[in-house]
């Protein structure tokens, strides 16, 4: 399951259509929204989007979050590179995507499609494997 966390109006579209474009893609996934504001697609609306965050990442779920990344890095917990999920954070205007933890092991690649998917500019910042 790929988890979509997204906790400003102003970023719902953009995940409205990761969501989609992962649905058509054949993966599963599902948009999890603050329940403050309006998320008419949203599989569940969260309270706290810092503590469904960590539920999720604990869970082995992969992220992508669309949202401040600080957010993110305060709210998982990376135990061991080879079995952490991956991490993708989406600036909230939807312009750049960018691999949090794991660009190796599939965060880079979903960030490259997402930010195909939704015409953005993917920050791929791993260095190359030795």
């Amino acid at each position: 399951m790929i988890a979509i966390f997204v906790l400003a109006q102003k970023s719902v579209a953009i995940a409205d259509k990761v969501k989609s474009t992962l649905l058509d893609l054949g993966f599963d996934a599902e948009l999890i929204c603050l329940d403050t504001i309006s998320c008419i697609n949203a599989d569940e609306n969260v309270k706290s989007v810092y503590s469904a965050i960590r539920e999720r990442f604990r869970a082995k779920e992969d992220i992508v979050a669309i949202l401040p990344m600080g957010i993110i890095v305060r709210a998982i917990e990376p135990m061991k590179k080879t079995v952490d999920p991956w991490v993708v954070c989406i600036e909230e205007n939807g312009r750049y995507v960018i691999p949090v933890l794991n660009g190796h092991r599939g965060a880079n690649e979903f960030a490259t499609l997402i930010s195909d998917a939704i015409s953005a500019q993917a920050v791929i910042t791993t260095s190359e494997e030795p």
